[in-house]
């Protein structure tokens, strides 16, 4: 029994009579897929990870000694470990202000390499009674007497526990909670009250560990976080807190992050750029190589307008070829870009020393959809030039 002639059997053998130009076609749609992909995803998570600055500060104003906002901002958007001092009497000076509603203060303690990272971790010790801002990032809800009067521990979604345990300074500790992710620096912390933070100094002193930060929470903080009373607006209270403290400086929370965004901008713009320009490349080799073989297939063409095709017909036959091609690509650059960032995604947010929270599944698959489609239609656009070519050509192989 004859096989029956088709439009997607004839595109797939001419696909198939060409291994080394469907290899190289196929390469270049899933670069441009992969690349596509990577960036929907990049750029996504970068986003998140701004969010997520602005939820986890939770204040309107911070306080830091004078010279030191650079390093507040890598710990806030990278966790660099750091520490800076300032007279923690200033704390109930700041209360008294008008316009002040809540206060409370952070205490940053580095330590080294501990085993339950693969980084450098920064402890920071809170005050769990006047915190409004640590407690709410917990996974779970937790209260002053969460605890039972022992240590009152919170990791960071990044730090690495063992049966709900840190090690730190040779001594384990148990953890009260986990902090939600939020694609930042704070991923990287352990979070300790200040008797717990206190009591794990002192004993690690005591076992001959040495440190380049400060220990002596109790006349010394690193930060004060401010919430202001309704009404009233950030510059008015930073100015009166500038007036009556002097040897500090005053991060405007929203100003900060502004800021942080205007940085970013130019970075988005480049990865934007890059996208274009790639998926300009490979629709113009597409349309290229296309344009090519279709002088070398005049004579394929012209047995198929004897045997009765039409010029619609020798059309459908490019189209389907250029389908199925972006259909292949696609999938392979999905899976390949997939492969990498998603594993990986740690790494990367390391690397790039950018605020990063990874996509959630249902972003990821809309992007993994979006660029699918992308792929398939940049192909069929670049297979019109030669469906036009093709409909020009009379049974002799000419053109009209």
């Amino acid at each position: 029994m004859e096989k029956e002639i088709t439009i997607k059997g004839l595109a797939l053998a001419n696909i198939r009579r060409k291994p080394f130009r469907t290899a190289a076609l196929i390469a270049l749609i899933s670069l441009c897929a992969a690349v596509l992909f990577g960036s929907l995803i990049l750029v996504s998570s970068v986003k998140n990870g701004i969010q997520g600055i602005q939820s986890r500060i939770g204040a309107d104003l911070m306080i830091v000694p004078e010279g030191y906002e650079a390093k507040m901002e890598g710990v806030l958007l990278s966790g660099e470990p750091s520490y800076f001092y300032m007279d923690k009497s200033i704390e109930k000076v700041i209360q008294d202000i008008e316009g002040v509603q809540n206060v409370t203060s952070q205490f940053y303690l580095t330590s080294l390499t501990e085993s339950c990272c693969d980084f450098p971790v920064q402890i920071i010790g809170f005050d769990k009674t006047s915190d409004f801002i640590v407690k709410n990032w917990a996974r779970k809800k937790v209260s002053d007497s969460e605890s039972g009067g022992k240590e009152f521990i919170l990791a960071g979604s990044n730090i690495s526990t063992t049966k709900n345990t840190v090690t730190f300074f040779s001594d384990t500790h148990e953890v009260t909670a986990r902090l939600a992710k939020s694609g930042t620096g704070m991923d990287n912390v352990i979070y300790a009250d200040l008797p717990t933070l206190q009591k794990m100094f002192e004993d690690a002193k005591q076992k001959g560990f040495g440190f380049i930060s400060d220990g002596d929470t109790r006349t010394k903080t690193s930060v004060i976080f401010i919430k202001l009373a309704p009404g009233y607006k950030p510059d008015g209270v930073a100015l009166r807190i500038q007036n009556a403290v002097s040897g500090v400086q005053i991060i405007q929370s929203q100003k900060f992050v502004s800021t942080f965004v205007e940085k970013l901008s130019s970075f988005l713009i480049f990865i934007y750029t890059n996208c274009i320009l790639v998926l300009f490349i490979c629709v113009l080799t597409t349309a290229f190589v296309f344009s090519l073989t279709l002088n070398e297939r005049i004579r394929e063409f012209s047995i198929l307008r004897v045997l009765g095709a039409d010029h619609s017909t020798l059309q459908k036959i490019i189209f389907t070829e250029a389908g199925i091609l972006g259909i292949i690509g696609s999938v392979i650059g999905l899976f390949v870009s997939a492969l990498i960032i998603i594993p990986f995604n740690l790494i990367i947010s390391e690397k790039i020393a950018l605020p990063f929270a990874m996509s959630s599944p249902l972003f990821i698959m809309a992007f993994a959809l979006i660029v699918f489609v992308i792929s398939i239609v940049s192909c069929l656009t670049a297979a019109i030039f030669s469906a036009i070519r093709i409909s020009k050509f009379e049974v002799y192989g000419g053109a009209k």
